[in-house]
């Protein structure tokens, strides 16, 4: 019986009708639109969880000053005569005094200038209240969970290199370095490679994991260099960069440790192309020793190499 060919699909299927672009973006998010769903409020938590700080400060602000403007709505419906110091005019003016008196309402701030003279306004400014302790509840436990949410951040070579290799054979080499001041620890690296196979108007992708020299490390406090030996048994063997580019290659990693800050297990995603490919190259080192004998981690080296020949 004919030994089963080693794969692995990591969930993004293997079948398509044309050309798709890389499965993951440099983000680490995953090269997929979803449509047919319907819009739902349980998802809302998620999405300001794991939007970007600007986009979560827009969402925030401009939902309290809608909620305001609705305030300063009803305020207006009912009388702005209902609010102490207003006098009613144009409802340009009636509007933006209401809307001052929402916000002071809201927050509890309450300066004493204005303040309810009407039943109606009262039971406006009590709903109002409520609210504004509500609103700021939530708010306060989503920026908690904003801040406690686990999450690496790694520093990625800008290319993937094929260099020579011990035993007359060469290798795909990457590095990574943490770019925090919180430790990593038991660290484990998964790579896979993405070939594309283009018959009969059918495009099929190939998922192959590629077996590394060194897949876990106990401490991360400098950079790690991730290798791939390429021998017989790697999908590389005997491939050129012409070879790789009509395969349409994609490598994915998938980095993975454990926070001490957070003490939680913390993960990152990245992939490279075959126009991120460099044959015949090596890294130089990113680190030395200073004067004081600590270790120096260079940044500013993580995607420095030096060209060489290949075996």
């Amino acid at each position: 019986m004919a030994k089963r060919k080693n794969t692995q699909d990591p969930g993004t299927g293997t079948d398509y009708k044309q050309y798709s672009k890389r499965v993951i973006n440099k983000d680490g998010s995953f090269n997929v639109l979803k449509s047919g769903l319907k819009p739902s409020y349980r998802n809302t938590y998620q999405e300001l969880i794991k939007m970007s700080w600007p986009q979560f400060f827009v969402v925030i602000f401009a939902f309290l000053i809608a909620v305001n403007a609705l305030f300063a709505l009803l305020y207006v419906i009912t009388g702005v005569d209902g609010i102490s110091s207003i006098v009613p005019g144009s409802f340009g003016s009636d509007f933006l005094n209401a809307f001052f008196f929402s916000f002071q309402s809201f927050t509890t701030v309450g300066y004493g200038a204005m303040a309810p003279i009407s039943t109606d306004t009262h039971i406006i400014v009590l709903l109002e209240t409520v609210s504004g302790w509500l609103c700021f509840a939530l708010v306060t436990g989503i920026l908690y969970g904003r801040f406690s949410k686990p999450s690496a951040r790694l520093k990625y070579s800008k290319n993937i290199l094929i260099a020579p290799y011990k035993d007359n054979i060469n290798c795909l080499q990457f590095r990574i370095a943490n770019m925090r001041k919180s430790m990593l620890i038991n660290m484990e690296a998964t790579v896979m490679i993405v070939l594309v196979d283009k018959k009969k108007g059918q495009t099929t992708r190939q998922f192959l994991p590629l077996e590394l020299e060194r897949d876990k490390i106990l401490f991360f406090p400098l950079n790690w260099t991730i290798v791939h030996p390429i021998d017989e048994k790697s999908p590389l063997y005997n491939k050129s960069i012409e070879d790789l580019r009509k395969l349409d290659m994609e490598v994915l990693t998938l980095i993975k440790g454990f926070d001490d800050t957070f003490s939680q297990t913390v993960h990152s995603r990245y992939s490279y192309k075959c126009d991120e490919l460099i044959m015949g190259a090596k890294f130089v080192p990113a680190y030395d020793t200073i004067e004081s004998g600590d270790f120096m981690l260079d940044f500013d080296k993580m995607d420095e190499y030096d060209k060489l020949e290949l075996n």
